[in-house]
């Protein structure tokens, strides 16, 4: 049974008037065809109607399993050298890159959703977050539009690293782990602001090559001099690294090590 997806003229959505597409099978009109708005998020049935969400708690046990093995089946973009591994191959290559999980990524590696959301420096939760000015009427994190502007332009456009990253350093509130340095900016204002000073890095306590993974556990926010000292060999910096790394070991060795060196 083949299913096609197409466009026709004439074929709108009863609930938006937009373009729908629609799902229709190419042996016999006695299969079901559907069609489906992306506007509304709506996929309906022809001669039934738009079709209820439901969620997954409706289905038996047995059917869950089938629905399960049917979405193993659907094929990643990337091949992972390990669970949670740094390194991924390229669909229709042969070169591994190396980039950062997203959070989706990272929930289905692990197992686990990554916390730690953008940080909030302030001490009064009544000042405003980028001129720390006092917050008038039913406002709660921003004095006026251009703070809040100012704010997300530096938190997010300007901020220059991916989300895994970023909240390993909110989790550290952005200071050295090694020396306590403060990596954070701050504006014009005096406000310390939670992106990137371009002096912060994340280092892994297990290196990727030796099966480290991008678990949180595994990532620390270290200074850019800091980093460069440990992998000089710096004593300081290899001291203290070390330190970290044999604390987290101690509670976290699964988690840090990909499933390829366990």
């Amino acid at each position: 049974m083949n299913y096609h997806r197409f466009k026709q003229p004439k074929a709108y959505c009863p609930k938006c008037s937009r373009k729908v597409d629609l799902l229709c099978s190419e042996e016999s009109s006695d299969m079901p065809q559907f069609y489906i708005c992306f506007k509304c998020k709506m996929v309906g049935q022809f001669s039934v109607g738009e079709l209820p969400t439901n969620k997954f708690s409706v289905f038996s046990t047995e059917r869950k399993k089938e629905i399960q093995e049917m979405i193993e089946d659907i094929p990643d973009k990337y091949i992972y050298k390990a669970k949670g591994s740094q390194l991924r191959l390229e669909e229709k290559s042969d070169i591994y890159t190396r980039r950062w999980l997203s959070l989706y990524e990272y929930e289905k590696a692990f197992g686990e959703a990554l916390g730690y959301e953008t940080i909030d420096f302030r001490e009064d939760t009544h000042l405003c977050k980028w001129c720390n000015q006092p917050l008038e009427g039913r406002r709660r994190s921003f004095c006026s539009d251009r703070c809040s502007r100012s704010y997300g332009k530096a938190t997010f456009f300007k901020r220059g690293i991916s989300t895994l990253p970023y909240r390993i350093a909110s989790r550290d509130q952005f200071y050295c782990r090694v020396t306590g340095a403060d990596l954070a900016i701050t504006n014009r204002m005096g406000v310390r602001i939670p992106a990137s000073n371009q002096q912060m890095e994340i280092h892994h306590l297990i290196f990727v090559a030796q099966g480290g993974s991008d678990h949180e556990s595994n990532l620390i926010t270290v200074s850019k001099q800091v980093h460069k000292d440990y992998h000089k060999g710096v004593s300081y910096a290899v001291q203290a690294i070390e330190k970290i790394k044999n604390q987290q070991m101690l509670s976290y060795r699964d988690k840090m090590y990909s499933i390829e060196t366990k």
